[in-house]
């Protein structure tokens, strides 16, 4: 489905992301991991189109981003950046409605059409117990389900999340990861996200990018990525890779010490 090519992009003529190349397969569900400041922000902003890269390509069924209108772009990948700011009390449904902005008319005013896949998806989401508020004054768990049920609204087949579970409590965290995982297993959707747990990358993605300096360190399942060896030289730190009993998918846990 989508096939990145000899890819290079950033700021200010300085590349973050440098000569990558990798496909991603439909239906899959992409884990990009890494340290801070590894590329993988930037690798998401440009194949969402947002950041135009200094050399190479990102296909989408064999076209070019680059090279569809910005309309097209939105009905086949949508995105969802980290700490979006949202600073007028937009009530939810309304909120949620925008992401159908792709779908709608030329004059842009919702249709019978537009209602009913908003109810839809806020029964998906578990948004409609609270759909009359105003965003403003939701948990950020469930203004992180409002953002992501605007995101579904755009009704495409591939996915992009940054760091969606940022800041959230653990509870918070595992039913995000469980929606996105229904996402992909029971809606086909190709899923793909950036994500500092590793463990909730072991668990829930089916295939991993460990990416390192702006390049792929290392691309495969959990299994092949997480282990002992290529976490430690990647993050620089010391781990145990163990093998959780229930669902056979790898565990990393980081050994601290205080020894200089």
């Amino acid at each position: 489905m989508i096939k990145i090519k000899n890819l290079s992009c950033g700021y200010n003529k300085i590349a973050v992301v440098d000569n990558i190349s990798t496909d991603i397969s439909e239906c899959s569900f992409i884990g990009i991991i890494g340290k801070n400041g590894a590329g993988k922000t930037t690798l998401l902003k440009s194949l969402s189109g947002l950041l135009k890269p200094y050399s190479g390509n990102i296909f989408i069924n064999g076209t070019d981003i680059y090279k569809m209108k910005r309309n097209l772009l939105a009905k086949k990948l949508s995105f969802l950046p980290q700490n979006m700011p949202i600073d007028f009390p937009f009530i939810v449904k309304d909120f949620i409605m925008f992401g159908r902005f792709p779908h709608m008319n030329f004059f842009k005013y919702a249709l019978k059409e537009d209602y009913k896949k908003i109810e839809e998806i806020m029964d998906f989401t578990e948004t409609k117990e609270f759909a009359e508020r105003s965003i403003l004054e939701l948990s950020g768990g469930e203004r992180q389900k409002v953002l992501i049920a605007q995101t579904l609204a755009q009704e495409t087949d591939i996915i992009a999340f940054d760091e969606p579970t940022s800041h959230l409590d653990i509870g918070s965290q595992s039913s995000i990861f469980r929606l996105l995982r229904i996402l992909n297993i029971e809606h086909k959707k190709t899923i793909i996200t950036t994500i500092h747990d590793l463990n909730a990358a072991g668990e829930f993605c089916s295939n991993l990018i460990l990416m390192d300096k702006g390049t792929i360190f290392k691309s495969g399942t959990p299994t092949e990525v997480l282990n002992y060896k290529d976490i430690e030289t990647v993050y620089n730190t010391t781990v145990v890779v163990k093998t959780n009993p229930v669902s056979n998918k790898p565990v990393v846990i980081p050994v601290f010490s205080d020894n200089k």
